[in-house]
């Protein structure tokens, strides 16, 4: 005989299969970064928080219907053993990832707390910065702007600016008509050199705007940090990729298959989990074989999930 839960368990799986699904994909409860706090407890304490006993003997476990689809699978022996195999093999997947989310804690720990010592000086620094980088851009603008007027009223007058370029398209014309782009680069080089600032100008912008403030220690080691912080995150992705890899390989199940699978185990466990004198004789959703199953896999199932 095939049973079915209720619609009302039915509406409850839907809404908690994603938190299952995603808590198992993380395998292993590791340490979050700094301010996020632990994913896979937070799961847990939802679905702890969803399931109470009184709720799944009403809702889920108290109806005698089942129907297997295409998302409510039978857990059968063979697939509570993929099951299990692929937590272990996104276990293995998954070896490296609470060691990058140490360094990750640890890298955004020590940058919070640079900033809170240095925060407001670098943030003057870069106010400062900020003004100078405008100054630089006006007076190379200036400087430009008056070298190309300079240039306009040379070009075809001033005999020295004439013989350079002569020289220029003698030495490189040939070579930049057949498609040499070194040839074509110095040719633009010798026209630009004429228009645009020069060391000399570039000099007198600086000194008249000041010098631009060098990156402070506590500026160096902040920016080391988040770089630590990309890499450490870039390299818990690429774990978390292998580990749902792994997983797949293993599962041969849809995810929607998987995390109504996961929902069902976890009700199963929160019956077995009850006191004596309000547990129910049986759990009811579950035929006979599923449950001679999910006995065979009880202890697997619960070092993999917890």
């Amino acid at each position: 005989m095939t049973r079915r839960p209720t619609t009302l368990a039915w509406t409850r799986l839907l809404r908690t299969a994603a938190i299952a699904f995603f808590a198992a994909c993380l395998v292993t409860a590791t340490p979050a970064p700094a301010g996020i706090g632990n994913p896979l407890k937070k799961m847990k304490e939802k679905i702890a928080q969803k399931v109470t006993p009184q709720e799944v003997a009403g809702e889920v476990i108290g109806d005698d219907t089942v129907l297997f689809d295409d998302v409510v699978v039978e857990l059968t022996d063979a697939r509570l053993g993929r099951i299990v195999a692929a937590f272990k093999a996104a276990k293995s997947a998954g070896t490296g990832r609470p060691a990058a989310v140490e360094k990750l804690n640890k890298a955004m720990e020590e940058r919070g707390n640079l900033w809170e010592k240095h925060g407001e000086s670098i943030m003057e620094l870069q106010r400062k910065r900020g003004d100078l980088d405008v100054c630089y851009h006006d007076g190379y603008q200036e400087a430009q702007e008056r070298k190309t007027q300079e240039y306009s009223q040379r070009a075809l007058t001033d005999p020295a600016l004439l013989a350079k370029f002569a020289r220029a398209a003698q030495e490189h014309n040939a070579a930049a008509a057949s498609g040499d782009s070194t040839a074509t680069a110095k040719l633009n080089a010798v026209l630009y050199s004429e228009m645009l600032p020069s060391s000399a100008d570039s000099l007198e912008i600086r000194k008249k705007c000041g010098a631009m403030p060098p990156p402070t220690p506590a500026e160096t080691k902040i920016a080391a940090l988040e770089k630590e912080t990309t890499a450490q995150t870039e390299a818990i992705r690429t774990i978390d990729i292998q580990i749902a890899d792994a997983q797949s390989k293993e599962l041969k199940m849809k995810s929607e298959q998987f995390a109504m699978a996961m929902e069902r185990v976890q009700v199963y466990m929160a019956w077995k989990s009850w006191k004596a004198e309000s547990k129910p004789k049986s759990p009811r959703g579950f035929t006979p074989e599923e449950i001679e199953a999910l006995e065979k896999h009880l202890e697997e199932l619960r070092g993999s999930i917890g």
